[in-house]
């Protein structure tokens, strides 16, 4: 029998990052993770077949949108396959052996550094800027600093081996990132379905107004909207918008439709299975 194809999943970051933990979720423990440099790496390594998927994070639920990942999805032709949302458990892990008494400093990303600021000023742990969260467990792991831990996912705890002093360090626990799972090719329908879409308009009054309005018409909800500046124009923007459908349905297609007579241009990045959205528990 031939021998089945690994699937290689390409993410941005080190081994243990978040963008892995997710990677892991979706397509199971078995995938090959690519860890790539950034996020155009991502993009070059489906486009020139190192890879066949890419996972992209877009946003978080507390700190907003991944700038730079929008950025790419207009400057490539790469396809939304599905989106992932994933909870976001910061951990503060030491060598094996650390008591948590004897940690005076955690290093992690700035962001996460201050998810977990409270947490940390209550256990007297001092936070110290690093590049990368699981870029922090890793160099933890090497350099063996002591009185120090580390602040990120529990698979950067295993990828190094490191040992987890505390669970749940996040001072908000509803804290959820959304990434897109991104391939060369539409994915099979799956309801219930998104739609992403990208677009700019006219610089003229009730522009926006009108290109909405076509999604308003055929009573699409819309689940998202993100602005960026468009970097040949000053002074214009790109439009990102989400919605509720699929490209197939009849009154996608004719809002479409609508905003390609509205809009200076429309670009589809592709619908695909919508995500369960994350149920805030009582003790949240």
């Amino acid at each position: 029998m031939p021998q089945e194809e690994q699937i290689v999943v390409a993410f941005q970051g080190e081994r243990g990052a978040y963008s892995e933990q997710a990677v892991r979720r979706h397509f199971g423990s078995s995938v090959t993770a690519l860890a790539c440099h950034s996020f155009v790496d991502i993009f070059e390594a489906i486009h020139q077949g190192q890879a066949r998927h890419g996972m992209l994070p877009v946003e978080n639920s507390l700190a907003g949108a991944v700038v730079p990942a929008y950025d790419q999805l207009m400057d490539h032709d790469l396809r939304i396959q599905a989106e992932v949302i994933l909870k976001v458990e910061h951990c503060l892990m030491a060598a094996p052996g650390t008591p948590l008494e004897s940690v005076v400093r955690a290093i992690s990303h700035p962001q996460a550094l201050a998810q977990c600021e409270r947490t940390l000023r209550r256990l007297g742990v001092e936070p110290v800027s690093h590049y990368d969260t699981a870029g922090a467990a890793r160099d933890l792991a090497a350099e063996q600093r002591p009185n120090t831990a580390a602040v990120a996912s529990a698979l950067a705890a295993e990828s190094y081996g490191l040992e987890i002093l505390v669970r749940n360090l996040e001072d908000l626990p509803f804290n959820y990132t959304r990434f897109f799972v991104l391939g060369l090719s539409d994915p099979p329908r799956k309801d219930p379905s998104k739609t992403s879409i990208v677009f700019t308009t006219g610089h003229e009054p009730g522009a926006l107004h009108a290109v909405l309005g076509e999604l308003a018409q055929q009573d699409l909800n819309m689940t998202k909207i993100e602005s960026r500046p468009r970097r040949n124009r000053p002074w214009h923007y790109l439009f990102y918008v989400d919605f509720e459908g699929h490209v197939d349905d009849p009154g996608v297609q004719t809002a479409l439709m609508g905003i390609l007579k509205r809009a200076s241009l429309l670009k589809v990045l592709g619908s695909y299975p919508a995500a369960p959205l994350p149920v805030r528990s009582p003790n949240d």
